[in-house]
Order: structure tokens, then C-alpha cells, then sequence
């Protein structure tokens, strides 16, 4: 077992890690793929989507990097085509040659647009290049959706999107010498004694992956659970997306509570708190979702508990009346979730209803 560093899992970031990282997350992600449209202005709700790397031109030999097809809910289709840079200089008339391609893909498509994807510093000094495209998504701003889906993510994604923030950190930086996560060994360890406390008390909750890593960093002050396996009786429509047990470093001024995030409900909140708040009034239980974002234009519905605030960089032993507790509210908040599907049933309905009214295209 590593005990004082972890093994680089890349020496260094490239410009082909970056574009296998895109094409992935583009095959596999439509709220990635949501996003990277909306920022050259295509709005319409996608049903299906394509994606293709280092597509022949249709009248060059050269290659575009990415190219993503979509068809939308009214029938249309779109198109984006993507170039990715890291440090590459530009290639003769390359930016000329994406523009081309896009009028030959005029006619079978209601919109094509051409995007530039590179690190702020690298637009900021080829400008002239860059500003020849329709849109410009920087590095930093991937990194910025990840490290927000990180927040909001399930026990089987938080690990995955933390690992692209810092790959795309890696190439912002130009770390070529790659990096050493070193763990801190007292979050590590309070990782591992909560774990075996929660096994203790309340062993029909199980812990997601990051709980389960030596060591995490210090900044992550979240005890994420394996949602889906803790709530194996809910059918997907109704199970949260996560679960966790926010510790809130010890501070009263930061969040300290258990919450089941909802994915997709938050757009709903307004219409459904009064049903809530009646429904909950045994838990005590808080809603509230974000505003929405480009990242997450359907933010999800928290459903939090307030606990006590606890320190895992501080004593276990110290606090552990108050972990005790809060693993106490994440088991009730369980079994009420588990014993009233019905409700949840319900709430899902009323939260379907509200999308059709706000849709645009009722």
C-alpha cells in the first residue's frame, strides 16, 4: 500500500490527452455536449448526438480534430467542429480551412460553427488565430465544469471529474515534468476510522470511492456515499444522485448537513416546496438547488439535514459524539427516503408536470 506518495497516473499532460479527453466526454456526456453548443449559440435541446475524431475534411486532406454532430428535438440538426490547441503554433490557413469546411456543410445542417479549444494564456497570445473561429472555450473554463460537476456529482463521478480538472490543470500549466499528489495523512486516516465507525452503525449505508482513497485533499471536506448501492430499493427515476455527508471543516459558516441531491428537479423548486417541506415535516429537512448555470441549466434539488460541524483534520477522537450523530441522520434520512417511495413517486410527477409547462415548446 502507498503510504507517503501516490504514482503520477500521467507524467504530463498533451494536446492528444486533452482531445481524447473531449471526444470522451462528448461521446458519453450530454450535458458536456449541451454545453460545448451553447457557446456558439446552439440552444435547442438535443435528442442525439455523434462524434467523430480527426474527421477528414470534406474537400482537404487535412483532418478537423473533433466533430460533433447533433439532431434536435424539433428534427433539425447541428454541427460544431472543433480544433484543440495546447502549444501547437498555427498551420497555414488552418482556421480558413475549418471555415471552408463549414460552408460545404452548409446545406445539411440548420447551424455548423467552428470552436477553438486552448489554454487562456495560448488565445491571449495568438489572438488574430483564435479570434478567426466562432467561439473560444478555454482550458480553464473546462476545468471550471469539472471541478463544479465535481460538486454535484454521484459517489461514481466524483473521482472521474476530479481526474479531468487536473488533467486540464496540468495542461494549463505545462506541468511536463508531471506531479506528486502527496496524501495528507490525517484526512486519510480520518477517512478510513469513519468508515469503519459507519460500517459499525449503520452498515446498510456503504461508502463511494473517494471515502475509500488513502488519502484525499485537504480542501475535500465531503464523506460521499455509494448512493446506489445504499439505495438499491429505489428505482432510478426517484433515487438521488448523491448523498453525502457534508463536514463543513469544523466551521459553523460553512456547509454542515447530510443532503440527497435529486438530479434535474431544482428548475421545480418553487412549485414544489410547499409539497415538500408537508411531506418531510418528520426530518426537518431543508430544500433549496442552485440558480441555474451554463455548466448545469438543471441544477438538482438538495434535500439537507443539519449536523454538527466537524474538522477531519482535526482529533476523531475528539469529535466523535458529533460524527457519530451525523451518521445517525444520514441512516434516518435513508430509511425515510426507502420507506416512502410512494411520495417520492409523487414529487417526481409534479416535477414532470412543471418541466412540461416550462417548456418552450408547449
Amino acid at each position: 500500500m502507498m503510504s507517503d506518495e501516490f504514482i503520477p497516473t500521467l507524467s504530463h499532460a498533451t494536446e492528444r490527452d486533452v482531445d481524447l479527453l473531449l471526444v470522451e466526454e462528448l461521446f458519453s456526456s450530454l450535458d458536456f455536449t449541451s454545453w460545448m453548443a451553447r457557446s456558439v449559440g446552439i440552444t435547442t435541446p438535443i435528442v442525439r448526438w455523434d462524434v467523430k475524431h480527426s474527421k477528414r475534411r470534406t474537400r482537404s486532406r487535412r483532418e478537423i480534430d473533433i466533430f460533433v454532430e447533433m439532431q434536435h428535438v424539433d428534427g433539425a440538426r447541428s454541427a460544431i467542429l472543433i480544433e484543440n490547441k495546447l502549444d501547437a503554433t498555427e498551420q497555414p490557413d488552418q482556421a480558413e480551412s475549418y471555415r471552408d469546411e463549414l460552408h460545404a456543410l452548409a446545406s445539411d445542417y440548420r447551424m455548423a460553427a467552428m470552436i477553438i479549444v486552448c489554454p487562456e494564456a495560448y488565445a491571449a497570445k495568438h489572438s488574430e488565430f483564435t479570434g478567426k473561429f466562432d467561439a473560444t472555450v478555454s482550458y480553464e473554463s473546462l476545468c471550471g465544469f469539472f471541478r463544479e460537476m465535481e460538486t454535484v456529482a454521484g459517489s461514481d463521478l466524483v473521482l472521474r471529474h476530479r481526474f479531468r480538472g487536473d488533467i486540464l490543470e496540468q495542461a494549463i500549466h505545462k506541468y511536463r515534468r508531471g506531479y506528486t499528489a502527496i496524501p495528507d495523512s490525517t484526512v486519510g486516516d480520518f477517512n478510513a476510522r469513519y468508515v469503519i465507525l459507519m460500517a459499525k452503525l449503520a452498515p446498510e449505508i456503504l461508502p463511494g470511492p473517494s471515502m475509500l482513497k488513502p488519502a484525499n485533499p485537504r480542501e475535500s471536506t465531503s464523506m460521499i456515499f455509494n448512493e446506489k448501492a445504499s439505495f438499491q430499493t429505489l428505482t432510478q427515476d426517484i433515487r438521488p444522485r448523491r448523498f453525502a455527508h457534508e463536514l463543513g471543516r469544523g466551521s459553523n459558516r460553512r456547509a454542515n448537513y447530510v443532503a440527497v441531491t435529486f438530479g434535474g428537479w431544482g428548475f421545480a423548486l418553487n412549485e414544489i416546496r410547499d409539497r415538500l417541506e408537508h411531506d418531510s415535516l418528520e426530518l426537518g429537512a431543508e430544500f433549496s438547488a442552485d440558480k441555474p448555470t451554463k455548466v448545469r441549466p438543471n441544477p438538482g434539488l438538495k434535500l439537507s439535514i443539519a449536523t454538527e460541524p466537524i474538522d477531519n483534520q482535526g482529533s476523531f477522537e475528539d469529535q466523535v459524539e458529533a460524527i457519530e450523530d451525523g451518521i445517525a441522520v444520514a441512516r434516518e434520512l435513508r430509511r425515510w427516503l426507502c420507506d416512502n417511495q410512494t411520495t417520492l413517486l409523487q414529487w417526481r410527477e409534479i416535477v414532470d408536470d412543471a418541466r412540461i409547462i416550462s417548456s418552450p415548446n408547449t
